[in-house]
């Protein structure tokens, strides 16, 4: 029993000292816990002070700390909530002690992943209101581009930043984060963090839950920039608009993070002075740790808007001086500049999406890809509609290579770069290749389809409703190392119902071109077709430097009837048809350097009929030939072009009434000093088996031309026949010298002289009717008449007048004997008679016989 006692007295002293430890150990803690509740704020800066003072980082207020309880939480803590927290950092301890610290990881050998501590299964919630952090000894910079030497940020607010509505919230194992940062009562950023923990992870190897960081930054870009202006006046720029940065990574292993950048509302201003607006733009990538460097897999960039950009006399200013143009770009806008530019508007051609991707984890092996990039440019002119819009429609850039699929379309009025205006469009679409080397770049460009059209062209005295010319094969030029090396093009060129001086008519021009170009020299063949006249042509501009100093090359008129255009604007004279068929080739050389005589040419050509008729005058076989040289010595050809052309022409027979042949003409044109002139060498033909010439004359006014006529060996039995008279014969020669005068249209001979050449001949008239019937009527005659039935004259002259008329009179001597009759004969005869109505009645009457010869023969 006393046993049994003594146990129970001992277990009753143990759980009495058992109680008394506890209850003892309880009010310790429950001290504790209110000296720390009381003291907590001494105690967390006292502990800050100690980890952070190595970095110059002290806790200057701490107050307003409050915990919240709740049993059913761990640790019995729900929230923690903190009014206000202030710190001081001396920004150069800082800035030395992390140097010290990263220059020893440095030294380390590669680089590995980084990874955050997985968060523990609870965390309480967190609220902070207020934050301020005051920093010392900032950094100078120094700016002296923008002309303001070291900006000192000690001097003014800028070393105060709030970080304001701190928030934690730990909900059902992701955990959310958030604070703003503010500066001078501006919210700079706005943060906000999600930690996550993804169930539905499928790159995951062993299917276990990942962790995942997503972290979203927005910012006010306004407010940045105020403060920026406010420290940098010079600066000029303002920035609006709000940009977001959201990332994601796994913390567990940080070797990926994709990281997204958008813009919104995105604006800039120089000088207050708008020239980005409303810009929508996002660019998201993945950086990937790979060796020692992080490198971006993809970068997306994604315009979706831009304001068009204006360009004015007064917006220009802004763009020059941001961009470091030349002021005097500027110029053009003003009212005094000729021609004056009118606003322009630029417009993107959105949306654009472009790519960089790296190959291979190979920082040298890059590649940039765009679907489409592009831009218009459009001027508001009231007179005219002016755009030019550029396109890629495939664009794909790497380290080796530049390629792009392009297109360019341009409407515009020519009077901003010449007088005359024009409605002009120019349409061209190719690819172009770019490779780059260490020392240059070789660029290919493929030009498969252009088009230029000039609409209602109209200047000085020409005009032409269209003009059209089109690329008829692909083209491409390559450019190496700076150097446009040869190429060939072929273009179509076309133009309709063309007009020069409101008179001469072009109904239809075509063309079709085959050129090279080099880097001495430029050569085009082509092949003309105006209208009805074909024509060919080949010509070269000589370069020096790619500036045309020689132009040089030939035409030709292949051997073609006469085409109308030539009549049209050289008119045959009335009356006469010549159906004949011409050729004349050209050959110049145009000097364009001031240097040498400015133009040298040359021209040949011939004309062939095989007949051609006059009112009623008819000839046949008719060939003409013509050699000119052309020089000028100044571009002024009007007072300086000289010319001289030989000329030769030769007609089988002409039928005027009598019948010449062998015509033949050849003499020199020459035009100098603004003058023309004719000098005729030679103009004779035969009729009436002898000749008929021209003296050699020189013609300098084409309204009155003098010329003398000389005839020889003309047969007088020939020219007796043109009377036909029956009964009478003659025989002998004559010859004659007839002083002429051309006026006009119209011909005279006056005091020209006929005579027989030679010893003279004999005159028989017999069985005349009309001579028989003068001895009947009238018999004081009989006897003249009876001597000149058998006349040897040695002595027969004729004085001749003629008029533009054909009126023609003739005053007759004939001297000489009959063999019946001792005495000398003399007759005197005058005749007057219109030869022009004698030649028509010759011609009649040939007509009439060929008429009869024809029914008699049928």
């Amino acid at each position: 029993m006393s046993a049994s006692n003594n146990t129970n007295k001992k277990t009753t002293k143990s759980s009495n000292k058992l109680r008394t430890w506890i209850l003892s150990l309880l009010i310790l803690m429950l001290s504790s816990v209110a000296v720390t509740l009381v003291y907590r704020e001494r105690i967390i800066v006292a502990v800050t002070h100690h980890f952070a003072a190595p970095y110059g980082v002290k806790v200057a207020t701490l107050n307003g700390l409050a915990v919240q309880f709740d049993l059913q939480q761990p640790f019995f803590i729900k929230k923690v909530t903190l009014a206000q927290l202030e710190l001081y950092v001396d920004y150069l301890q800082f800035e030395k002690t992390t140097q010290g610290k990263t220059n020893q990881a440095a030294s380390q050998s590669g680089i590995t992943p980084l990874t955050l501590p997985e968060l523990p299964n609870w965390i309480p919630d967190l609220h902070i209101a207020n934050i301020i952090v005051q920093g010392s000894h900032l950094p100078k910079l120094n700016l002296a581009p923008l002309d303001t030497h070291h900006l000192d940020f000690n001097k003014s607010d800028s070393n105060t930043i709030n970080i304001k509505d701190v928030d934690f919230k730990y909900i059902a194992g992701n955990s959310e984060f958030g604070f703003s940062v503010w500066q001078a009562g501006r919210n700079l950023l706005e943060a906000k963090l999600n930690y996550i923990v993804d169930n539905n992870n499928v790159d995951s190897d062993n299917g276990d839950n990942q962790a995942l960081i997503k972290a979203q930054l927005t910012t006010d870009l306004t407010n940045i920039s105020s403060i920026v202006n406010k420290q940098l006046p010079a600066f000029g720029t303002a920035i609006v608009g709000t940009v977001t940065l959201d990332t994601r990574f796994n913390p567990q292993l940080i070797d990926n993070v994709a990281v997204k950048l958008s813009f919104s509302n995105l604006g800039m201003s120089y000088n207050q002075q708008v020239i980005i607006a409303n810009a929508e733009v996002t660019v998201d990538t993945v950086f990937v740790l790979e060796g020692n460097d992080w490198l971006p897999e993809h970068v997306n960039l994604n315009i979706l808007h831009i304001d068009p950009i204006n360009l004015t006399a007064d917006t220009c200013a802004p763009y020059t001086q941001l961009f470091n143009i030349d002021k005097t770009a500027c110029q053009s806008f003003n009212k005094e500049a000729s021609p004056t530019l009118a606003p322009i508007v630029i417009t993107p051609e959105l949306p654009l999406s472009l790519q960089l991707s790296i190959q291979e984890s190979d920082i040298q092996r890059w590649q940039v890809q765009a679907k489409q990039l592009g831009m218009k440019v459009q001027m508001l002119d009231k007179t005219a509609k002016n755009s030019v819009v550029v396109k890629a429609q495939r664009l794909q850039l790497t380290p080796q290579s530049w390629l792009s699929d392009w297109s360019f379309a341009m409407i515009t009025n020519s009077h901003y770069v010449s007088d005359i205006h024009i409605p002009v469009q120019l349409n061209a679409q190719g690819h172009i290749d770019v490779n780059p080397t260490e020392s240059a770049m070789n660029i290919k460009v493929t030009v498969n389809e252009a088009a230029f059209t000039a609409q209602k062209f109209n200047y000085m005295d020409i005009s032409s409703e269209d003009i059209q010319v089109a690329l008829l094969a692909p083209m491409t030029v390559n450019i190496d190392k700076g150097e446009v090396r040869p190429f060939d093009f072929a273009l179509s060129t076309a133009l309709f119902n063309t007009k020069y001086q409101h008179e001469y008519k072009l109904e239809r021009l075509t063309a079709q071109h085959q050129g090279r170009f080099s880097a001495k020299a430029v050569s085009v063949s082509s092949d003309w077709q105006l209208d009805d006249v074909v024509l060919k042509s080949k010509n070269t501009i000589k370069l020096f430097n790619l500036a045309p100093h020689k132009l040089e090359g030939k035409w030709q008129f292949p051997k073609q009837t006469i085409p109308s255009l030539i009549t049209d604007i050289y008119p045959l004279p009335v009356g006469l048809n010549l159906p004949a068929r011409v050729t004349n080739r050209l050959e110049y050389q145009v000097m364009l350097n001031g240097q040498e005589r400015y133009l040298t040419a040359s021209m040949s050509g011939g004309l062939t009929a095989d007949h051609s008729t006059f009112n009623e005058i008819t000839a046949t076989d008719i060939n003409a030939a013509w050699m000119c040289n052309i020089v000028a010595d100044k571009p002024d050809l009007a007072t300086s072009l000289n010319a001289k052309c030989n000329i030769n022409s030769d007609i089988s027979s002409v039928d005027m009434g009598p019948v010449a042949t062998d015509v033949n003409f050849s003499g020199l044109v020459s035009f100098a000093d603004e003058k023309l002139q004719v000098v005729v060498d030679n103009a004779s033909a035969k009729a009436f088996s002898g000749t008929i010439s021209v003296s050699p004359l020189l013609i300098t006014d084409f309204d009155h031309i003098v010329g003398q006529l000389q005839v020889r060996n003309l047969s007088l039995p020939e020219v007796l026949e043109l009377y036909n008279v029956p009964g009478v014969k003659v025989t002998g020669l004559l010859k004659a010298d007839l002083p002429f005068i051309v006026q006009g249209s119209g011909i005279s001979i006056t005091d020209g002289s006929i005579e027989q050449q030679g010893a003279g001949g004999v005159i028989q008239i017999k069985d005349n009717v009309t001579i028989d019937q003068l001895k009947l009527t009238q018999p004081q005659l009989r006897y003249a008449l009876e001597l000149l039935e058998n006349l040897h004259y040695n002595s027969l002259h004729s004085d001749i007048d003629y008029k533009p008329s054909g009126d023609t009179k003739l005053t007759i001597n004939i001297k000489g004997h009959n063999p019946s009759v001792a005495q000398p004969i003399e007759f005197n005869y005058s005749h007057e008679e219109n030869v022009l109505q004698l030649f028509r009645s010759l011609r009649i009457n040939d007509a009439l016989y060929d008429a009869l010869d024809k029914m008699n023969n049928p």
